[in-house]
């Protein structure tokens, strides 16, 4: 054959099949540029060196990778449904002298150009757009911004990289569908599905129950720790309930329509119904791809966009005061008091050469203990790794004992505890009876104060794990009946904390000056005497990190959920043109039988709106059920506002079900320009 003839009949199947490969060939361009914007603001170095855009850009790292996979997974997706739209072309090929060896020359060519062409224009629209969403991103995370246009080597020959290796893959994937079919197959491959499935209620059972087990998981978890390990394991039940059941429960739909006299017998639904019942198995896979994606859109939304809005209020929740320092020391040592006092005088020492005047100082130390929580019990020896692996970790709590003398001067209080007894507290949902017994010692609790525990502790809402506060007569000798617990490496168990915070009535570079020089003066002070861990910061130096990290989710979130909505049009665009040339010659047959152009319009509507309304549907209630699981997931993050999530959860499901109104309708025109 001349030299050229197989890129010509690749360029020509493409030209003819535009309707296919234009909108595959638009998302791959997409791709290609998310792919290169988030690369170019993760590691080129734009940002480095600002204050506040460490953390951002590691949010940007993980959505490289992300970007990867899903990028992989959606591509290969849409070119099986592109490329099942060929295969009566390569049928024809073949019976008219074509092997398959010359049909993969063919697919070869097309692969190549279709990357040349993403990769080409993509690069040309990242770097296009990389400065503007360089400046929205710095402007998300409040970092000052370079006006300078840079273009990143590394990103582009990393984008290049990366979809070559993507089109290669659905290149070989292709060749293997080619393959393993014979040219009877392939021209008959545009008639499959014609037999309607018969309605399988084991499948949709089970799909219900994996539904209703990834409900349970995701209402049932009391815990941000149970959130942080349960979360992937809810989301991947819902995901494998909401295939099953709207593969399932597609075609049970269709069946209960039919029998629905008054519904089914009408124009407008009896060709549509009918039409669906051939194919709600293939149907219902599509629809659960749907509903997926934009249960991500949403959930990633809406979480991000609270914690972006709410960052202000996190920030504050935990750093209430404009400075603060802590010190903390494993085992039990006489002289820790006297290091208390030593801490004091640091502080105010540091705080005049300042020139601050310390205001609502909130100092003391505490004695922690940790353990196994169950039946009023805290079990403090655990044997070995093994005991450590089998635990639910919703029970492993941990014990501050404080003075009441203390907890009376510091937080104004005025409560009196006797020997052996004990005032608890907890923002948890711990069961703790008139006695507690922790190790060997038991205690008679004689009194809660829950709801004030936020004092001692601002985000003991959101730490990880139960945290229990024990007011005692003398926390001192509380102490040293827990110096013999070691844990299963032999370090000693019981740990002692001070804790520091206060204001000073100094501007922001006044306090972060301030914190920075007690940082100092603690590493002089402690060093050489065994403290695990010390440190000070600022109200005013943590802001950068939590605009920095918040800020980058969220813009992390819309790139992503940019991406995941034009996967959804996508599908629903392939599901509709390969519908439409299905049902083309149905329809052209209903015409000849007297149906007019109207009533076809009619049909074709009852059949969109019934189809890709249980998308959304889905969606809001996946939405729903999974906001509880994210709002103790936010917690971590120090934010309490549910009624913040809500609000977003409510404004990100409004924009979406305008979007996919604005897509059904565009994409039921291209449905309707093919049948009628």
């Amino acid at each position: 054959m001349k030299a050229g003839f197989y890129p010509k009949m690749a360029v020509s199947g493409m030209r003819k099949n535009g309707r296919l490969y234009v909108p595959f060939i638009i998302t791959s361009i997409l791709m290609v540029a998310m792919f290169y914007i988030l690369h170019f603001l993760s590691f080129s170095g734009v940002m480095r060196g600002m204050p506040g855009a460490g953390t951002a850009t590691d949010m940007m790292v993980f959505g490289v990778y992300v970007m990867t996979l899903f990028s992989a997974i959606f591509l290969f997706y849409t070119h099986s449904t592109l490329i099942k739209g060929r295969k009566k072309e390569f049928g024809l090929y073949s019976i008219l002298g074509m092997n398959k060896r010359n049909i993969g020359k063919i697919l070869f060519w097309e692969t190549a150009i279709m990357w040349v062409v993403s990769a080409a224009l993509g690069l040309v629209a990242g770097i296009g757009l990389s400065k503007l969403a360089e400046l929205g991103f710095t402007k998300l995370i409040a970092v000052p911004t370079k006006y300078t246009f840079s273009v990143s080597g590394s990103s582009a020959v990393s984008s290049i990289l990366v979809f070559a290796v993507i089109f290669f893959l659905i290149y070989l994937n292709t060749i293997r569908q080619i393959r393993f079919a014979n040219p009877t197959q392939l021209i008959r491959s545009g008639r499959a599905g014609e037999k309607p499935p018969k309605a399988n209620y084991v499948v949709g059972i089970l799909g219900l129950l994996f539904l209703g087990s990834g409900y349970f998981i995701a209402l049932k978890i009391e815990q941000p720790l149970s959130a942080l390990r349960w979360f992937f394991v809810a989301v991947i039940f819902v995901i494998i309930g909401t295939y099953l059941t709207l593969m399932a429960g597609s075609v049970i739909l269709c069946r209960i329509l039919q029998k629905n006299k008054k519904y089914y017998y009408k124009t407008e639904h009896f060709v549509s119904v009918s039409t669906m019942a051939y194919r709600m198995k293939r149907n219902g896979a599509g629809l659960a791809s749907i509903c997926i994606l934009l249960t991500a859109v949403l959930v990633m939304l809406s979480s991000t966009a609270a914690l972006y809005t709410g960052s202000d209020e996190c920030l504050d929740t935990r750093y209430p005061n404009e400075v603060g320092a802590f010190a903390c020391k494993y085992g039990y040592d006489e002289s820790l008091p006297l290091q208390a006092a030593r801490f004091d005088d640091l502080i105010n020492s540091v705080a005049a050469e300042h020139g601050a005047v310390i205001q609502n100082n909130c100092t003391f130390s505490e004695y922690s203990i940790s353990g196994y929580y169950e039946n009023n019990r805290l079990q403090v020896t655990l044997n070995s790794m093994t005991d450590m692996a089998f635990i639910d970790y919703d029970r492993v709590a941990q014990i501050m004992f404080i003075d009441a003398e203390v907890y009376n001067s510091v937080f104004g209080h005025d409560v009196t505890v006797g020997p052996g007894e004990a005032l608890v507290g907890t923002a948890k949902n711990i069961e703790i009876g008139d006695e507690l017994t922790i190790g060997d010692v038991t205690f008679n609790v004689t009194g809660r104060f829950d709801d004030t525990v936020t004092e001692i502790d601002p985000v003991a809402d959101g730490a990880a794990s139960p945290t229990v506060f024990v007011i005692v007569n003398d926390s001192e000798s509380v102490a040293k009946e827990f110096i013999k617990y070691k844990d299963y490496n032999g370090e000693p168990m019981l740990a002692w904390f001070w804790n520091c915070r206060f204001d000073t009535g100094l501007d922001a570079d006044g306090q972060i000056a301030l914190a920075s020089d007690l940082s100092a003066k603690l590493k002089e002070e402690l060093k050489g005497k065994g403290f695990s861990n010390y440190y000070s910061e600022s109200h005013e130096a943590e802001r950068g990190d939590f605009v920095g990290t918040f800020g980058g989710l969220f813009f992390l979130g819309i790139l992503l959920s940019i991406i995941f909505l034009v996967s959804c049009v996508m599908i629903i665009y392939y599901k509709q043109v390969s519908e439409g040339f299905e049902d083309q010659s149905r329809f052209g047959i209903m015409q000849k039988v007297g149906m007019t152009k109207d009533e076809i319009r009619k049909s074709i509507n009852s059949q969109m709106f019934t189809v890709f309304m249980i998308p959304v549907v889905f969606a809001g209630i996946h939405l729903l059920v999974v906001l509880p699981i994210v709002n103790k997931l936010l917690m971590l993050f120090a934010l309490f506002n549910f009624p913040r999530l809500l609000l977003c959860a409510a404004i990100c499901l409004c924009l979406c079900g305008l979007f996919y109104g604005l897509i059904y309708k565009a994409t039921s025109g291209a449905y309707y320009k093919i049948v009628a």
